[in-house]
């Protein structure tokens, strides 16, 4: 039997094919781009390594400051808990202290607010004694609080005829109503402690602005005194 070569191969050629010194060099060729391989993977794990370590030292934007407890909305630190004062009901209002309000809607009635009792707290609650006479002069007297950020109304004591005071230990908040009668909680709320005062930035309402309110009305006041 006879071997023979590939067309078109030489014997020279196929020298070179088998040859140990080209071998040897394939070999050597080969393991230096292995080298070359990975030296070059190494640099790029370590790169990729020190990117991932390096973390920025400073806040991203729109997180809340340290100490702040961040809300809903990104970078609004969250809404404190309402926490009501316990105060205690005022001395019995004179006479002469008592302030006369009109109201926008019908009523037979008459309003005050005793102006030596109006506060405004630290809990952001507008307090004051309410007195409503009523067309035959019997008076309603009770010391209320309005909060102006959720418009609720509290009745925290009233008045005996005595002149001392029932506390309402059960008392709640409630939220206001616009009422077409006798609508003393609405006009409050709209044209004197809230509307125009707690929540006014020209400038920002307190108690003194609140007893100003009252005598000098933002509106046009009809009311004929009697």
């Amino acid at each position: 039997m006879r071997f023979g070569f590939p067309t078109g191969l030489s014997w020279r050629a196929v020298g070179r094919l088998h040859s140990p010194d080209a071998t040897a060099a394939r070999v050597a060729e080969h393991g230096s781009a292995r080298i070359g391989l990975g030296t070059g993977l190494g640099t790029v794990a370590l790169l990729v390594l020190f990117g991932c370590s390096h973390v920025p030292t400073e806040p991203v934007r729109g997180t809340p400051m340290r100490g702040q407890s961040q809300g809903p909305l990104p970078g609004v630190p969250e809404e404190q808990p309402f926490v009501e004062e316990n105060i205690p009901p005022p001395p019995f209002p004179a006479e002469s202290k008592l302030i006369e309000f009109k109201l926008r809607g019908v009523t037979s009635n008459r309003f005050f607010i005793d102006g030596s009792s109006l506060t405004l707290g630290k809990d952001k609650v507008v307090r004051f004694i309410l007195v409503i006479r009523t067309p035959e002069g019997v008076s309603n007297v009770t010391f209320s609080g309005l909060r102006c950020s959720d418009h609720d109304w509290k009745d925290y004591a009233y008045a005996r005829a005595d002149h001392t005071w029932s506390v309402d230990k059960d008392a709640t908040w409630r939220r206001i109503q616009q009422l077409s009668f006798n609508n003393y909680k609405g006009t409050l709320y709209e044209e004197f402690f809230c509307t125009h005062g707690v929540l006014s930035t020209d400038p920002a309402g307190d108690s003194k602005k609140l007893v100003q309110l009252l005598k000098n009305p933002p509106y046009d006041d009809p009311r004929v005194p009697r």
